[in-house]
Order: structure tokens, then C-alpha cells, then sequence
């Protein structure tokens, strides 16, 4: 009905056009070829049919903004898993003034502290760093804490973020091998004017979305 209507003065057969599509599926010999208003049409339904299946990465679409989130939750969780995993601190680099986050392990014989190396994607088996910002799937998304995201038991705050080996989130001075521990954790992320915050508990180092 919606073919006739955008096309009045032509008769259209979409039972024809799917038969010639899917000959298989009809007995008697399919006819050859189409006419160039039936492959515009199918063509047309197929466009529909992308729009429908593709997700809109609109400015207004969160989808994107929580893609975003996902990716800085991931990796936050994999710098504790690995300081577990070892019995060595990771930790995270979260820069609102770059917008790169990065997954190392830091050197504790330095003061302050200093990346010893960074760790590799698990899947990407590339170096896991990354810049929301002009991410293929997060471009524009923006990291807009006004302060550095992490703040700790000496009232300081800072953009890197330490596990100790029981994935507890810490910071650590190698030159007095004195620890602090994590009083609030939080990592906003802007796009379009729609906000998510990535939260990270003091003590347990669980990360959760808000």
C-alpha cells in the first residue's frame, strides 16, 4: 500500500519482485531481469531495513555515551584484575586534559611514582590506551571532570589510580612507602549534554556506572 501510494500511476507486483529475488522459492521458471522501478524499490526497502538494524550514534542518542563508559569501566577493571592476578600494583591514568586513558604498571621505587610499562589489550593485543574523544565509536565524547578524578586520604587528588594486590584502590609514595587510600573515585563523561559517571568504590575498588 505504501509502494502504491508514493507510486499512483504504476502497478507495481512486490510478489513478482521478491520471486526474482528468491527464485528458489517458486516452482515454475523465474522471469529474467527487472525493470529499473522494481531495483529502485528494493533498494529503497533495503535502506529501510539498514536504518532500522544500524544503532543511531546520534548527538542525542546515549548509546554512544554509554559505549564510552563501558570502555573506561573495562579499563579500570582490567589494572585491578591484573594487580591481583600478580601480587604487582597496576593502576590507571585518567586525563581530563588529554582524554587518553591509559592501563600500566607503575615503578614503586620512584617518588612519585612513574610507569614502569603499559599493559597490553586483551584483544586488541595493541597497547591499551586510548582517547574517547576521537575514538571510532566514542568520537566526541568528552572526559569533563573540572578536578582530576581520583581523591585520596591525603586530600590530594590525582588523575592515576593504583590496585593493591588484594584490588583494593590505593595511592602509593616509593620514597616513604606510604599508602593512601581512595576516598572517591569518579570519571564524567559528556556527550551532547547527556552525562554518565563512572564510579569507583574506596576499599572494595568495585566500578559501577550512575
Amino acid at each position: 500500500m505504501l509502494v502504491a501510494r508514493w507510486f499512483p500511476t504504476t502497478s507495481i507486483n512486490l510478489t513478482r519482485v521478491f520471486f526474482r529475488l528468491f527464485p528458489r522459492l517458486k516452482k515454475t521458471q523465474p522471469q529474467a531481469g527487472f525493470s529499473l522501478l522494481e531495483l529502485t524499490i528494493v533498494v529503497f526497502m533495503l535502506g529501510i531495513m539498514a536504518a532500522v538494524a544500524i544503532p543511531n550514534f546520534s548527538s542525542t542518542n546515549p548509546a554512544k555515551l554509554d559505549l564510552a563508559a563501558s570502555e573506561v569501566m573495562q579499563a579500570i577493571r582490567m589494572a585491578r584484575s591484573e594487580s591481583i592476578r600478580s601480587g604487582e600494583m597496576h593502576g590507571v591514568t585518567i586525563s581530563q586534559n588529554t582524554q587518553i586513558v591509559t592501563v600500566q604498571k607503575y615503578d614503586l621505587t620512584t617518588a612519585p611514582v612513574l610507569t614502569e610499562f603499559k599493559l597490553t589489550h586483551p584483544i586488541e593485543k595493541q597497547v591499551y590506551q586510548f582517547n574517547l574523544k576521537t575514538g571510532s565509536m566514542t568520537s566526541n565524547v568528552e572526559i569533563s571532570n573540572t578536578q582530576d578524578a581520583f581523591l585520596y586520604s591525603d586530600f590530594q587528588r590525582r588523575k592515576s589510580l593504583l590496585f593493591d594486590r588484594h584490588g583494593s584502590p590505593v595511592w602509593f609514595f616509593g620514597s616513604t612507602d606510604k599508602i593512601y587510600q581512595l576516598m572517591d573515585g569518579r570519571v564524567v563523561l559528556n556527550y551532547g549534554g547527556n552525562t554518565r559517571t563512572v564510579l569507583v568504590a574506596p576499599f572494595t575498588g568495585r566500578v559501577t556506572q550512575q
